[in-house]
């Protein structure tokens, strides 16, 4: 059966836009989106190690994370496709569970080949997590709340792997330690899924809309129609290249074997500053997320894309004077590495609710699909392959300046076209909705 797009009042317990249960829900979904997300950190923490005990060439980190991201375009709107065609709770536990088990079978691995292959199967499966748990977030809750939602989402996310980061360095004093890794993290994955599929009740699409849209089916599925429609919404348009051009993405994975081979940090040292940068995120994504739905109150027409411009311009000049200069001791990196964090942090509390609020209810799962599963996931990819091949040319220092410093301030220069496109699309996304509701309303 598909999911049904259903009006707010059989949503909410009397107050429009309140879904009943919201948090727990929220919680529910949040387990497996952690444990999908956080199965690459065993790779990027443990890459050294990695590397040497599989025999892999010196950029195996950059190449292995853009082909799994490479995957994750195909499979991330596949997966939508799936769950919006049959059941999204059923689909979002069967791909989780799935992506434990090839978690745990990476471990396996002995030789280079092999942990391709495995690794690129893991990540068929982890594509489901992010286009899926947007959407049903976004159904969750309604626009005031949505910065709150998904800024406590990844900050939560973000704190627990950043304290399970020094923890998983520490596997790297152990023999084959980085196998118990994935062992480990696949049999976290594979329990999130059992209680997602036990314990969660899906929300049904639309159901945090104040003025809910028809439910007729044909409003539920997904087209190629409704597709280019979507494409024609500037903001939403502006918010793909946004995401293709976001070089902070390579802090995740190159970090710390930038700090083992450019300044001579251990592995379990190197792997220190996880903990930093997870505090600043979570902060960031915490404290963003009410600042950027208090300025929204104030500013509606411009105060999400203020808090957007500035994470991404805070980035960049923080990237550079963080990485070009040996600071001596891993604590002064830490507090870098908190800010970036923190910077960081800023974006899911802004950047989801701009698209669910441009983009309608029922095409939300596409639009998060495309957003994170095919253009986040093809910049990801796409610097981290080109990271792997520029670090023999210039060296990972200067990779650090251009795409998380360099980049991310000309990021930030893009996002003033949005001050433009977002009142314009927001408002008209609301009229639409609201206007469609009243014939139901009156029958």
């Amino acid at each position: 059966m598909t999911d049904t797009v259903i009006p707010a009042t059989q949503a909410t317990t009397g107050t429009p836009g309140i879904v009943p249960g919201r948090w727990r829900k929220l919680a529910l979904v949040v387990a497996p989106l952690w444990a999908d997300n956080n199965e690459s950190s065993v790779l990027s923490t443990l890459a050294p190690v990695i590397v040497a005990a599989v025999a892999a060439p010196a950029g195996a980190v950059g190449y292995l994370t853009s082909i799994g991201k490479f995957i994750s375009i195909v499979f991330g709107p596949l997966w939508a496709w799936v769950a919006r065609r049959t059941n999204r709770k059923t689909a979002f536990a069967v791909a989780s569970g799935l992506a434990g088990i090839a978690t745990a079978a990476t471990g396996l691995a002995q030789n280079y080949i092999q942990l391709i292959v495995l690794y690129g199967v893991s990540a068929a499966f982890i594509a489901a997590a992010l286009p899926i748990a947007s959407e049903i977030t976004a159904d969750l809750f309604d626009d005031a709340a949505r910065g709150r939602a998904n800024g406590y989402t990844w900050g939560a996310i973000s704190l627990l792997g950043s304290v399970l980061g020094p923890l998983i360095g520490q596997l790297s004093r152990v023999p084959d330690g980085w196998r118990y890794g994935f062992f480990a993290w696949g049999a976290v994955t594979v329990l999130t899924a059992v209680l997602l599929a036990v314990f969660f009740t899906d929300p049904a699409v639309g159901a945090s809309e104040i003025a809910a849209p028809p439910t007729e089916a044909e409003d539920s599925r997904i087209t190629w129609t409704k597709v280019r429609q979507m494409l024609r919404i500037p903001t939403f348009v502006l918010m793909l290249i946004q995401r293709l051009i976001s070089g902070h993405l390579l802090i995740m994975s190159f970090g710390i074997v930038f700090l083992v081979h450019t300044y001579g940090f251990t592995t379990a040292v190197a792997s220190i500053v996880t903990l930093p940068f997870g505090i600043g995120y979570l902060l960031g994504t915490f404290g963003g997320s009410l600042a950027t739905d208090f300025l929204q109150s104030r500013l509606p027409r411009i105060g999400r894309v203020i808090v957007l411009q500035f994470a991404q311009f805070g980035f960049g000049v923080v990237a550079v004077v963080g990485t070009q200069h040996d600071w001596g001791g891993i604590e002064v990196f830490a507090g870098f590495w908190a800010v970036l964090g923190f910077m960081q942090g800023l974006n899911p509390g802004v950047n989801r609710p701009i698209v669910a609020a441009v983009v309608p209810p029922e095409m939300r799962g596409a639009a998060f699909a495309l957003l994170l599963s095919v253009f986040e996931a093809l910049a990801y990819a796409v610097f981290n392959l080109a990271a792997g091949l520029l670090t023999d040319v210039i060296g990972l220092r200067g990779v650090m300046l251009w795409i998380p410093g360099i980049l991310m301030l000309i990021n930030a220069a893009f996002c003033t076209i949005l001050y433009r496109t977002y009142p314009r699309d927001a408002e008209r996304q609301r009229a639409l909705v609201i206007a469609q509701a009243r014939p139901a309303a009156a029958g």
